[in-house]
């Protein structure tokens, strides 16, 4: 196994590739993909010739632009690295196959497996329930394993959802973004739901604190983007912004951004009941219906901020990404007015 870390695509030769995997490779072509969905890093399909090697894999590398400062600041890169190193080999959930993980400084590499026979799903274009209700139990089973099997020394490696970086600069971030939706939008904002974005920044930490009250391993992330379904497998990628927190924030994210409004509406008690149910089947019986739904609606109404920050990128992201996040919030919106999550604040 090579410890040397490409600092681009140019270094990931054949001879590097032959170290990092178990075969020979004589030769390798790269092409970028994701280019429209992938920000964060740069992602590459390297079509490979040799000796016992897949036909081809994943190479992922740091990002480019001003994402790659921001991915630094937040430890994306190495919560990435640490879950493919510490996490995936024994956690329950369904990932690609990692042939090498490999980080020095701001430099990282991913080689994972190709997943080109998997379809992905579309953020935009949102989830159906039965997929939803997939990705539901998946991450049932990786918070259930990480109360009952995890080692603890495993998953103190990733930060608190209540971490300073959130507080400190997140939250601050939140009124720019929103005035900007605000002028971006084509949706009506209700009144609470207006009243509650002007306060955000001091209402926000509540629901912090309160999504610290369990310390379960959370995808942080979990959008339809990351999400992968063949017949009815289903394969989740990017792990840079896993944490630690109440389960439910990871269904929060999911159902009420991941869902179109019209294909949520009316049913997220439901799914978090089927939630809760799965946690059960897990193992964990000591997440209550009432917890979790608890945890559901302050995730619901919080983590409106992660499209809204996002959209301060406008002016360098692609026309996708400025849609995407348009209508992630606007999808929020509904979801916190739906639910009554603002009942939750004091």
């Amino acid at each position: 196994m090579t410890s040397v870390v490409p600092s681009g695509i140019d270094e990931v030769t054949a001879a590097w590739l032959s170290e990092a995997l178990p075969g020979t490779v004589t030769a390798a072509r790269a092409e970028r993909i994701a280019e429209d969905t992938g920000f964060s890093a740069l992602l590459y399909r390297l079509q490979l010739t040799g000796t016992d090697v897949p036909e081809t894999v994943i190479v992922k590398l740091p990002a480019e632009s001003e994402a790659r400062g921001g991915m630094a600041l937040l430890g994306g890169y190495r919560r990435e690295f640490d879950f493919y190193r510490h996490i995936a080999a024994a956690a329950p959930l369904s990932v690609p196959a990692c042939h090498a993980a490999l980080i020095s400084g701001d430099d990282f590499v991913l080689v994972l497996e190709d997943l080109r026979d998997w379809e992905n799903a579309d953020h935009l274009a949102g989830l159906s329930l039965p997929r939803a209700r997939a990705a539901l139990n998946a991450l049932a089973s990786l918070h259930a394993w990480s109360e009952t099997d995890a080692e603890e020394a495993s998953l103190q490696r990733f930060p608190v959802i209540d971490d300073a970086l959130t507080r400190d600069l997140f939250l601050p971030a939140f009124t720019p973004g929103w005035q900007l939706y605000l002028d971006k939008t084509g949706q009506p904002v209700p009144d609470q739901v207006a009243r509650f974005a002007e306060r955000f920044g001091d209402l926000a930490p509540q629901a912090l604190t309160a999504l610290t009250e369990r310390a379960m391993l959370l995808h942080g992330d979990i959008r339809a983007d990351n999400m992968f379904f063949r017949d009815d497998a289903l394969k989740i990628v990017d792990f840079q912004l896993a944490v630690r927190g109440a389960g439910a924030a990871d269904i929060a994210y999911l159902v009420s951004q991941g869902l179109p409004t019209e294909v949520r509406r009316g049913k997220d008690r439901d799914l978090v009941h089927e939630y809760v149910g799965y946690l059960k089947s897990h193992g964990v019986n000591d997440y209550s219906f009432e917890q979790a739904w608890r945890h559901y609606r302050l995730g619901v109404a919080l983590l409106m901020y992660m499209p809204v920050v996002a959209l301060l990128t406008w002016d360098i992201v692609p026309d996708r990404s400025r849609r995407l996040c348009v209508t992630l919030i606007d999808r929020a919106v509904a979801a916190i007015e739906d639910t009554g999550a603002l009942e939750e604040f004091r």
